[in-house]
């Protein structure tokens, strides 16, 4: 194998400083460029801020080739299904693109990145090199003792069943054939595959996130500070904290009164969610602050004694690895990415049967916390190491590297 492979990198959402997927392939980009000498697929939308980036830091890997459809296609991205059909058409505008470049560049692999999810397909597999598909999310349902928050009921079956029925998918089963290897960023995403896919798919390596500075410890003696944050929609589950809140208020008085939760975030969901506390009488305990900037997120991580992450159907959650890396303890729904990644030393999952069990574990979870904050901070501490280890940029970015070098090495691929 060479020394420095030649990558081919489809990342159809590729931009510094985004978040979401723009800074996932943007980062993917950056920590594969370590190990091998990357050119990414993007989309000409992405040009002006990829190359004033590369200009500005000196960077000549990666290197960029930009393809883009016809500017009156660009209407169709308007609604979900134009949104799909576009980037079918720009999966095969790039499949067209690279076939001749492979050649040209001595690729050794093609991987796909972004989007990140496996049901849209892509055209690496079809490329004639080594194929990488990952890391992929976007299998996971949302738990049964959690489907009585979700409002959109229908639309959330659909999503369901098209999640179940993944093995009748024919884009996605295609790509998943055809590819070499398939990354998947948690367990969850392995249910619904035939056992030939599973067989060549290795499991549990997530996104990665920025090396942050650990927030200082917070005041042990005064409210004890609950942080949510995320979009008002119901699969992200704030309802479940705002009920967790009216269960300690009725079953645990003393504790409530040491609680409080700030939410950060808005929403569709917003109204529905303040008439909620408020029919409840629990507005002392809620600060609602909207989306906030970087200096005002900071603020609310230094006096934050623990994250509760609440989102029904996660492959990872960015929120989550951030809480983590700021030596914030997380409280998380066990289901998904964030079941994997947060262990009993470094946070505290939940689980039940029904809503209301859900509801009161979520509660307990808080409980403990609130009678013993010293144990919130221990779990900070191992939270942060944890992300260290396993959740950096740096450290996903050496993970895959290694599963590149098994692939070229004819050797199967495992995360050590």
């Amino acid at each position: 194998m060479k020394d420095r492979p030649v990558v081919l990198l489809s990342a159809y959402g590729c931009e510094p400083h985004k978040g979401s997927e723009g800074g996932v392939g943007w980062n993917w980009a950056l920590q594969l460029a370590k190990g091998s000498e990357v050119h990414v697929v993007t989309r000409e939308a992405r040009r002006p801020a990829v190359e004033a980036f590369l200009n500005e830091h000196g960077l000549d890997n990666p290197k960029f080739i930009y393809v883009e459809l016809p500017q009156w296609t660009l209407k169709f991205k308007e609604t979900n299904l134009g949104m799909n059909i576009y980037y079918m058409f720009w999966q095969l505008a790039c499949w067209w693109e690279c076939r001749s470049l492979v050649d040209k560049l001595e690729v050794d692999i093609a991987h796909h990145v972004s989007f990140m999810s496996l049901t849209r397909g892509s055209f690496v597999p079809f490329l004639g090199v080594k194929s990488v598909i990952g890391p992929i999310g976007g299998l996971q349902t949302v738990p049964k003792a959690a489907k009585p928050v979700i409002r959109s009921r229908i639309m959330e079956a659909i999503r369901t069943v098209a999640v179940k029925f993944f093995r009748f998918n024919p884009v996605g089963l295609l790509t998943a054939w055809k590819a070499d290897l398939l990354v998947m960023a948690n367990g969850a995403n392995q249910r619904f595959m035939p056992k030939a896919i599973r067989d060549k798919a290795v499991t549990g390596l997530q996104i990665g996130t920025p090396i942050i500075t650990a927030r200082p410890c917070p005041d042990l003696e005064g409210p004890i500070v609950f942080h949510w944050s995320g979009r008002f929609v119901d699969h992200k589950g704030l309802e479940i904290l705002i009920r967790a809140v009216d269960h300690l208020k009725t079953r645990s008085p003393g504790s409530y009164k040491d609680v409080r939760v700030v939410v950060s975030g808005s929403g569709p969901l917003e109204e529905f969610y303040r008439n909620l506390i408020g029919e409840l009488g629990l507005e002392d305990a809620f600060e609602f602050l909207g989306w906030v900037t970087l200096d005002e997120m900071n603020a609310i991580w230094d006096r934050s004694h623990a994250f509760v992450f609440t989102s029904l159907r996660e492959t990872t959650g960015m929120a989550l690895q951030e809480a983590m890396m700021r030596e914030v303890a997380p409280i998380v729904i066990d289901n998904g990415g964030p079941g994997e990644m947060v262990t009993d030393e470094s946070g505290i999952k939940v689980a039940g049967e029904n809503l209301e069990e859900l509801v009161s574990h979520l509660a307990n979870a808080m409980t403990a916390l609130t009678q013993n904050p010293a144990r919130g901070i221990e779990m900070g501490v191992k939270a942060r190491e944890r992300a260290l280890k396993h959740y950096s940029w740096d450290a996903v970015g050496s993970q895959m590297l290694d599963l590149y070098r098994a692939l070229l090495d004819g050797q199967k691929p495992e995360l050590k």
